[in-house]
């Protein structure tokens, strides 16, 4: 007998997945026809990614999926007995139920947060639960603006197993850039162009069938220095010299504006920002007189009215600009300031990590306190090169081993340092309880920028050597452990543009 000719269906299964033909893909179903869906046992039957696509309402489900699992993205959960108000566990969090489909099948996101590897989806209801087999990948977004590419990379390992860091996807050319933000989900990544006239932001969706893809280019109404999101909201800020936009990013890979705002004379002049994890607060320094002012520019329905709402001086004895980042913690009750001198010779003053508590709002109006920490100095070390505070609150899993020892959110790099007698490598360092400091990495080359994975376990740096190609480093913060890729071998066009690294949520 003549073997069967592989229908179109079939072969779109196997690339798929088990997605099934594009013709197969059940309904969105309007919300109110959820009363009409029948309770019963859970049974997962069949789980497939799909980007993210737009749904606003009730219609056709026009996904894309490539089998490839990243956070942040949409997955459809087909099966039956879900009833009418299940919960979902995607990688042990929980996972909003955002749209139901024909057949009773479920749309959710991957949530932030969780680990990434082998994981499960389980579907609860009525006492009832089914539960089915998941990979999910996090990704690491890099830019490389004396190049002007941007990575993706996916990150493996680390609580005592292998790490890894490979490509996902192509690099994608961009323009001149200024500054990297990703949304609070990790679904999209936003890069603020410089072109022409006024400044553009890039939007380049993370969880696009293939890899990464841009999006779009989407032109500001005024000029923009710096590009920031908040870790725990679904905002986005662009801050000018006199001017910003806050973007709610709900949907990340389309935002919606709220018209540009004039900023308070008081952040003018600013060189460094922070957005707080609410997206409610503008941390806003300024490098020249090393103070830090807090912006409230909290959104109402139709506008954003900027306001000042704290003030302090970082350095009250420094006589020189010497503030170089300020970051929130992930809590929003403390703002990490990291500063140093930028050309750091043998007698330069030591580079300071302080801690700034930030106070409850007045009761009478928009002002806070900030409350000056005890600064911990980093003697024998160079100048202050990149800050990164975890973005969430680091979580226990099952696969997890290691106690997430206190104050392990906070990770920073100084540049190497050759004047002198003592001439010091480039380090990074790991912020350890009471204070204490730990190297995680050092060497000749400068790591420009750093970010840290959701438990705080793993660190990934983008380091650029005195010659030669941009490697990105990923290591384990609490074992002597590291695996590390260059990026091609392309030389830079600009090297005074930025490189930054950010990991997805």
């Amino acid at each position: 007998m003549a073997a069967k000719t592989p229908t179109v269906c079939t072969l779109l299964f196997a690339v798929l997945s088990g997605a099934g033909c594009v013709a197969a893909w059940p309904q969105v179903i309007d919300p109110s026809d959820i009363v009409t869906l029948r309770e019963g046992t859970p049974h997962i039957r069949r789980i497939t990614d799909i980007g993210s696509p737009h749904i606003g309402a009730a219609g056709p489900l026009q996904p894309a999926s490539d089998g490839q699992v990243v956070v942040g993205e949409q997955l459809l959960i087909e099966g039956a007995g879900f009833g009418k108000q299940p919960t979902v566990l995607v990688a042990g969090r929980p996972a909003e139920v955002r749209w139901r489909v024909s057949g009773g099948g479920l749309i959710v996101q991957v949530p932030s947060g969780g680990p990434a590897g082998n994981q499960s989806v389980v579907v609860e209801s009525s006492g009832k639960r089914s539960e089915s087999p998941i990979v999910i990948h996090r990704l690491a977004v890099v830019l490389d603006g004396q190049r002007r590419l941007l990575h993706t990379l996916r990150v493996l390992g680390g609580g005592g197993q292998q790490l890894s860091v490979e490509p996902f996807g192509k690099p994608i050319a961009i323009g001149r850039a200024l500054g990297l933000a990703l949304s609070s989900d990790g679904a999209a990544a936003y890069v603020l162009l410089s072109e022409g006239e006024r400044e553009q932001v890039a939007i380049v969706d993370l969880t696009a069938s293939g890899g990464p893809s841009l999006r779009e280019k989407r032109p500001l109404r005024h000029r923009a220095k710096a590009i920031v999101a908040a870790s725990a909201a679904r905002t986005v800020a662009i801050v000018g010299d006199r001017e910003l936009t806050l973007w709610d990013v709900s949907e990340a890979s389309r935002p919606t504006p709220w018209p540009a705002a004039e900023l308070p004379t008081e952040a003018h002049g600013a060189t460094t920002f922070a957005l707080s994890p609410t997206g409610t607060l503008l941390a806003a320094g300024f490098a020249a007189t090393n103070e830090v002012a807090l912006i409230d520019v909290r959104p109402s329905r139709t506008e954003v009215t900027p306001k000042e709402a704290g003030r302090t001086v970082v350095l009250p004895l420094a006589r020189q600009p010497m503030l170089h980042s300020v970051r929130f913690s992930s809590e929003g009750d403390l703002l990490w300031t990291l500063s140093g001198e930028k050309q750091a010779s043998a007698t330069a003053q030591a580079t300071q990590l302080v801690a700034l508590t930030v106070g409850e709002k007045e009761a009478s109006g928009l002002k806070r306190v900030l409350g000056l920490g005890k600064p911990i100095d980093v003697k024998d070390a160079g100048s202050p090169l990149a800050l990164s505070v975890a973005r969430s609150q680091p979580i226990q899993s099952g696969a997890t081993i290691r106690t997430v020892p206190e104050r392990s959110q906070v990770v920073f790099a100084t540049a190497p340092r050759s004047e002198g007698s003592h001439p010091l490598p480039g380090s990074l360092f790991r912020v350890g309880a009471g204070g204490t400091l730990k190297t995680l990495l050092s060497g000749s080359q400068l790591f420009a920028s750093v970010d840290l994975s959701p438990d705080a376990g793993l660190v990934i740096t983008a380091e650029q050597p005195a010659s030669g190609s941009l490697t990105v480093t990923v290591a384990d913060t609490e074992v002597q452990s590291a695996a590390s890729l260059t990026l091609g071998t392309a030389p830079p066009t600009d090297r005074e543009a930025p490189i930054e690294v950010l990991v997805q949520p």
